[in-house]
């Protein structure tokens, strides 16, 4: 079995992760260079997709929608630990949409809170108000494009435990016009153009998942 190094680099502010790669894979992780032992394509010695990398190179929603190749507004979920079965039950069933609803809620919130803050507006109050209809936002007709699985540790967790880890990358999209008719139906009554404002917010904001 081939081993081989990957950078990651880990972004907190909004949970994004960040995968990048060369010609020749390089480390930007502050916790330690990340060992893949394996990933979906071993056994098939299929190698790993150019998405894989490309996805996770840029957080704009038109860079990702490039490298997929899908015309829709797309959510980048991960998750890692070491039943990669349970994993990709969990993203798949129950943890996904859970995810992309509360990115979409802490959008409304950087959103309305900037522009408030902005006017001199009660800052608290105004993005209650946002947050509590962002919640009305169901995310109906979401779909899954299509994933990836990788084995491996970075690392503190060589000095930790020295367990490897799964980490389950998956594409959700949804179609753009009927996410806009979401948020407008959950911000119905509100001021028109802040909406309007929102909207173009939102359509650029794309949540990449990182829990363990």
């Amino acid at each position: 079995m081939k081993k081989f190094v990957l950078f990651v680099s880990f972004c907190l502010a909004g949970s994004v992760v960040f995968f990048g790669c060369g010609s020749t894979p390089k480390i930007i992780d502050s916790s330690g260079p990340t060992e893949i032992i394996e990933h979906k394509g071993t056994a098939f010695g299929i190698a790993q997709p150019k998405w894989v990398f490309d996805v996770f190179e840029s957080s704009s929603q038109k860079s990702l929608c490039k490298a997929l190749g899908i015309d829709k507004h797309i959510w980048v979920v991960s998750k890692s630990g070491e039943n990669l079965d349970f994993i990709k039950t969990w993203v798949d069933q129950v943890d996904a949409r859970a995810e992309i609803a509360s990115s979409i809620k802490q959008g409304v919130s950087d959103f309305v809170g900037a522009k408030v803050q902005g006017e001199g507006s009660d800052v608290e109050e105004t993005v209650e108000r946002y947050s509590a209809r962002a919640s009305a936002i169901t995310v109906s007709g979401l779909n899954k494009e299509t994933d990836w699985w990788l084995l491996g540790r970075n690392e503190r967790q060589k000095k930790s435990d020295g367990e490897y880890k799964y980490t389950y990358l998956v594409v959700y999209s949804m179609d753009q016009d009927l996410y806009e008719k979401q948020v407008k139906k959950a911000f119905k009554g509100e001021d028109e153009k802040v909406v309007d404002e929102l909207i173009q917010y939102l359509m650029n904001y794309t949540m990449v998942s990182a829990k363990e």
